[in-house]
């Protein structure tokens, strides 16, 4: 008793020290102004177990090994805490209260503790060699602290009166160390003869999201003995607790506690709740890591999540819990409820640039735009030799600087004849990318809902949702079906990824929505489109057959890349120069390349670009606008199609901020949106044949040009001409309303 005396002490100091009192109190003044005055309190239990330790070793050892007894512990101390606050408020909430009188005083009855709310019952088959001791977790009136009499005032008003079972104070622990001995990892760290419910945290992605159902949160029951006082309203309220049956909430034969008559549930005082499970992939990996792990199999957990936990659940993101392992019979493994969902964790980069990256930010900061290009150029050198498909590298970093959990990144879409190379540096690039998924013709691109036998209905995340924060490579995009592509143009188009029930289910249950929180990438091959009838050309200006290419593919990919230019001289002096090193390379196998950028470094490079907070300065946004605001204009009426989405400004505004960022900028300057722009040109002018700035589309570099002349101070030169020369477009097209834009 010393010892549970001393627990209920420090349970009480820690609730004061960590402001547990004073939200309940603001919870009884708020429960207080409704009408009619709801029947739990709803009070969640924040604790936080480094500050308990602080306060107390044993009660944080408690929480740790016995959630339940925690539980019950500081159920007690807020319900005679409630008691209190409840006397000292007495008169300022009969005063201010005209809608109810007060009630007649009620002698609370004489509570016989032999007889429990719940009662063992008959177990089945599987349960009988388990001897699981039935716990009245319902706290009711016999929980109340022996300082208050039964005669106390503040029992004598029966609308003052809140009994212990009317307290609803869910457990949410947060504050335990990620450390191997408390972490759910794999099936393998379930332990088999569980006894007592245990915490532990789980960490993983998710891969499906089940329907919700309901469940009692709570239930009233009054006495069917007309002459006893059980029949007292909220005598006998019963509340949900984690670590607990659900059935125990809903019992078919409860006792009461007075008489020992069988009681009777009120229908019109329940109150139902909302529960859905998870299944997880445990373990978060980073794409390094995984690269060398794809062909490895996981085994999936089952989560449940109840109530304000499921809000902004989506397939495909990361979910840290900590959670309440369960027992259940032998050899049924335990059962993972979580009790608090932990808020995403801030990005927290490298504090200092990495070595070879400070030494090239050091020697490119005389130049705006000097240090994209360099990394554009050194860019997957191993694939394709650098100044090879230059262009189409420079919208990768862009890209991958563009990934975040909390929007759609930049969706690359490269237009070649040669996808073997393409694909190559698609799937290269994903390496860096914060998550990476692969796209298969045996996957759903966006999802699939599946029934199970028992009637459970379950969203499983497509492609796109599975790579949440990061990149979804789907491959060569001229080959998919017409459904799958107008599924993913629907979804890069709206940022809401739709999930469609089976014929036999749309019945019960609406289209799912979620949104596009990754970045699509591609690549197209023109010629591998429907069969040319006779009376059919090619492209007037890229004089090869462009398929079923449509201009609404080249609108929904925020950055359209061709790799290829009319004359191909361009492409036949890149093809000599990755011949030329493919055969060095086959000369020497036991050799492997060396990349110009070393991979851990550059994956450090951009998790720091990837979070920095850019603002755009009024400069940068009045070239963006301008620029919109006058191709709009000229390339309306365009016979090839290459007129400008409405998409397009948010397109240019994304590569800008990206570009800022690979430059290491907080401020997105004109320097930036002049080379967004000039990709938008370059990808206009491939398309229609023509560029009203009088840019020449250029994939590759050419192989015998001076560094100068590509990276260094001949490129700045090139640059500012064609800032120059766009003011000088926006200022004539747009001189009506420039003081508009």
């Amino acid at each position: 008793m010393e010892i549970e005396k001393a627990l209920h002490e420090s349970a009480a100091r820690y609730l004061q020290q960590s402001g547990g009192m004073d939200r309940l109190k603001a919870a009884l003044v708020a429960q207080a102004t409704l009408s009619p005055v709801p029947k739990i309190l709803k009070v969640p239990i924040l604790v936080n177990l480094m500050d308990v330790r602080e306060v107390d070793e044993c009660l944080a050892e408690t929480v740790m090994t016995d959630p339940v007894q925690a539980q019950q512990l500081f159920h007690k101390v807020l319900h005679v805490v409630a008691m209190s606050i409840l006397s000292s408020l007495r008169p300022s909430i009969t005063s201010g209260d005209d809608h109810c009188p007060p009630a007649a005083t009620t002698v609370p009855p004489i509570l016989n503790d032999q007889v429990s709310l719940y009662p063992k019952e008959d177990k089945d088959k599987a349960n009988k060699d388990e001897d699981m001791v039935s716990v009245d977790f319902d706290l009711s009136l016999q929980c109340l602290s022996p300082e208050l009499s039964p005669d106390h005032s503040s029992l004598a008003d029966e609308a003052e009166t809140i009994t212990a079972a009317q307290i609803y104070a869910p457990l949410r622990v947060s504050g335990i160390p990620w450390v191997k001995e408390w972490m759910v990892s794999s099936v393998r760290d379930l332990p088999l003869h569980l006894k007592e419910p245990i915490l532990a945290l789980l960490a993983g992605r998710v891969l499906a999201v089940s329907l919700p159902q309901s469940y009692t949160v709570w239930a009233r029951y009054v006495c069917s003995n007309s002459d006893c006082v059980g029949t007292v309203k909220d005598l006998h309220v019963r509340v949900f607790s984690v670590g607990h049956d659900e059935a125990d909430t809903v019992h078919r034969h409860p006792l009461c506690r007075v008489c020992g008559f069988s009681l009777v549930e009120d229908p019109s005082a329940r109150e139902l709740g909302e529960k859905a499970q998870v299944v997880l992939v445990p373990g978060e990996r980073s794409s390094l890591r995984e690269s060398q792990a794809e062909h490895a199999r996981y085994q999936t957990l089952t989560l449940v999540l109840r109530d304000e936990m499921l809000q902004g659940v989506e397939p495909g993101q990361s979910l840290e819990a900590t959670v309440m392992l369960v027992p259940r019979a032998f050899p049924a493994l335990p059962k993972l409820e979580a009790i608090l969902v932990h808020p995403p964790r801030p990005l927290k980069p490298h504090s200092a640039l990495p070595s070879f990256f400070r030494r090239l930010v050091e020697d490119r900061q005389s130049s705006p735009w000097s240090l994209v290009v360099t990394l554009a150029y050194m860019f997957a050198s191993t694939v394709t030799p650098a100044g090879t498909f230059h262009t189409f590298k420079l919208a990768l970093l862009l890209s991958l600087a563009s990934c975040s959990s909390y929007k759609a990144g930049l969706a690359v879409l490269g237009v070649g004849s040669n996808t073997t190379l393409l694909l190559r540096l698609l799937w290269y690039g994903s390496r860096y990318a914060p998550r990476k998924i692969h796209h298969s013709s045996l996957d759903s691109v966006s999802g699939v809902c599946v029934k199970e036998p028992d009637g459970q209905v379950w969203v499983q995340g497509g492609s796109l949702l599975m790579a949440h924060g990061g990149v979804c490579v789907l491959g060569d995009f001229s080959t998919f079906r017409k459904d799958v592509r107008q599924a993913v143009c629907r979804a890069l188009e709206s940022g809401v990824v739709h999930v469609q029930s089976p014929s036999h289910l749309r019945h019960k249950t609406p289209p799912h929505r979620y949104p596009l929180r990754s970045a699509a990438w591609a690549c197209y091959d023109p010629a591998h489109g429907r069969p040319r009838s006779s009376t059919e050309h090619d492209d007037t200006f890229l004089h090869v057959p462009l398929g079923d290419l449509t201009k609404s593919i080249t609108d929904i990919f925020g950055l359209v890349i061709y790799c290829e230019t009319p004359d191909g001289e361009c492409e036949r002096e890149a093809e000599e120069v990755i011949t030329l090193q493919t055969l060095l390379d086959s000369t020497n196998p036991k050799v492997p390349p060396q990349p110009l950028l070393p991979p851990d470094q550059l994956q450090q490079f951009l998790c720091i670009a990837r979070s920095l907070d850019v603002e755009f300065s009024p400069e940068a946004e009045k070239l963006i606008r301008g620029y919109y605001v006058a191709t709009r204009r000229l390339r309306g009426d365009c016979v090839q199609g290459a007129s400008v989405p409405i998409t397009a400004i948010h397109t240019l505004a994304q590569v800008a901020s990206c570009h800022a960022r690979l430059a290491l900028r907080k401020t997105v300057e004109c320097w930036d949106a002049v080379a967004a722009v000039m990709l938008s040109e370059e990808a206009l002018a491939a398309h229609s044949g023509y560029s009203l700035l009088q840019v020449n589309p250029v994939p590759h570099l050419p192989p015998h040009c001076d560094l100068h002349t590509i990276l260094g101070r001949k490129n700045d030169e090139r640059m500012l001409r064609f800032q120059r020369r766009l003011e000088d477009f926006i200022l004539t097209h747009t001189g009506d309303i420039s003081s508009d834009l």
